[in-house]
């Protein structure tokens, strides 16, 4: 809305051009040249132009103030591995053409790069001169107010909102709705009496409320076929993982304090598929999703070609996860409670404080006495989650969301050895897979796709750095008077034919 990106994502999640006005690929797809609009200038009346493309992304993956996500995405690009280590200044693979051109020059083919270049564009003549080390207090990151899309930026008020306002004379396609405020909040308990209050005019309603805002005078329903997935990840860092994050970041680690004592049955992969049976995923689906939703067995779901049907689907099967348990050295007393060298085993689910959240944790806590296993529900603040998870406080975190049914090759942003996810949190590192997301993505012929991303599937699948449970149907409320909306399969990119956007009365 205020930066737009090189491409976006339409309703079914799939690449569109965004700020580019056009994309060309060479014919082995290792080379992607972007045009960009003569005619685009920032709030400010500066020229937009490809030296702030170049801007962004060599901000985007700095070893100093850029993230995990998009040095993952940007991996192909040449000499970006290289910068990204702090052993390059400059990305030798991105070349600036002319003002209005750019080109991005890649190792190998990739047919999945568009997929990764809805990063925000920049404004360089801002930002460019601040150093790298202060880029993140600078006050544009708390204050955007120079921008280029069609609206500006108003005001940020940290867990109330944030408002925009329509630009007057945008250079671009004109929206028409004047003013957007998105709300933040907590719970989705919250957002939905906003909803039904009149208060707000969209936003995401969960699939057991849907019958009841069905019945809103002033709300319609809007579907959508999700293409997230809805999973807790498994905590199982080493000893050594967790110390390489304490380490400073001049000694190769992140800093961090993390206190984490690591459970060593969460490291054999039979205690996870053990847990995993332990599930009867059809019932976390009806309490959680309402039934609106699919089951999954890995985080490679779709589109319809990479789907594996061979993968084991973990049918609820109590007496087959307590023989795997017993194989990884647990114990059961007498009573049934699982025990590992002597002492119960007491597990911590971690997640926001929605109320889809608490009921996942419900029912996993009832499945789970099954086994044995007593689990302990934390819910904490959206703003306080990821710290708790990277810290250690749980065994078994909460996630949702995502692109993955969009294409296989979003998995490598979560489970390859130094994706944020697995680097962070769950400890998953197998070089053989990341060696097969890599192969997957240098190729744009579907029948070798399918045959690499159906085994990286079935790795995932075996080793469960995750209990995948589904991927939820998508629902949208909606005011009455706000018309025009195409709903996405991705909540997150809902905004995404905005200029389309009318009020009426």
């Amino acid at each position: 809305l205020i930066l737009p990106a090189l491409t976006w994502f339409d309703d079914q999640v799939q690449p569109i051009l965004d700020l580019a006005t056009d994309v060309q690929a060479n014919e082995d797809a290792t080379e992607y040249t972007f045009t960009l609009p003569a005619e685009a200038t920032w709030s400010d009346g500066e020229p937009l132009t490809a030296e702030d493309v170049l801007y962004t992304y060599k901000a985007a993956i700095h070893p100093v103030v850029g993230q995990s996500v998009w040095a993952q995405n940007f991996t192909s690009i040449i000499g970006a591995v290289e910068y990204q280590a702090g052993d390059a200044d400059e990305i030798e693979g991105i070349e600036v053409i002319d003002d209005h051109t750019i080109t991005f020059h890649l190792k190998e083919p990739n047919a999945s790069f568009l997929y990764g270049t809805y990063l925000g564009i920049l404004p360089a003549h801002v930002l460019a001169d601040t150093p790298w080390e202060e880029l993140e207090q600078h006050p544009y990151m708390d204050a955007p107010t120079v921008t280029s899309g069609p609206y500006d930026f108003v005001e940020f008020v940290p867990e109330q909102y944030i408002h925009m306002k329509k630009k007057a004379d945008y250079w671009g396609k004109e929206v028409t709705i004047d003013e957007v405020y998105v709300k933040l909040f907590e719970s989705t308990a919250t957002s939905l009496a906003q909803l039904e209050a009149g208060e707000i005019d969209l936003t995401t309603v969960s699939p057991d409320e849907v019958e009841r805002f069905e019945m809103v005078a002033h709300t319609d329903i809007l579907r959508a076929t999700g293409i997230g997935y809805y999973v807790t990840h498994f905590d199982f860092r080493t000893s050594e993982q967790i110390a390489t994050l304490n380490l400073p970041a001049e000694e190769g680690g992140k800093g961090y304090s993390i206190v984490k004592e690591p459970k060593p049955y969460l490291q054999d992969k039979r205690f996870r598929q053990a847990l995993a049976f332990a599930i009867d995923n059809n019932a976390v689906m009806q309490v959680v999703a309402g039934g609106e939703a699919t089951p999954i067995y890995s985080s490679i779901f779709g589109p319809e070609w990479a789907i594996n049907p061979d993968l084991e689907t973990y049918d609820q099967d109590v007496d087959k996860a307590k023989e795997l348990m017993q194989e990884v050295g647990v114990t059961f007393t007498e009573d049934g409670i699982a025990q590992w060298e002597g002492q119960p085993i007491n597990l911590v689910y971690l997640s926001n404080t929605s109320e889809e959240a608490r009921m996942l944790g419900e029912v996993l806590q009832q499945q789970f006495t099954a086994v044995g296993i007593r689990l302990d529900i934390k819910l904490v603040t959206s703003s306080a989650f990821l710290t708790s998870a990277i810290n250690g406080e749980a065994d078994l975190i909460r996630n949702a969301g995502g692109r993955f049914g969009a294409d296989p090759s979003v998995t490598k942003l979560y489970y390859t050895c130094t994706a944020g996810w697995s680097d962070l949190v769950i400890g998953y590192c197998n070089p053989e897979f990341d060696e097969l997301m890599a192969a997957g993505a240098a190729t744009s012929d579907i029948d070798e796709r399918q045959k690499i991303y159906w085994q990286a599937s079935a790795m995932l699948n075996d080793e469960l750095p995750s209990l995948f449970f589904y991927t939820p149907n998508v629902f949208f409320g909606v005011n009455k008077g706000l018309k025009g909306l195409a709903p996405s399969a991705d909540p997150g990119y809902i905004t995404w034919n905005i200029e389309n956007w009318y009020l009426e009365q």
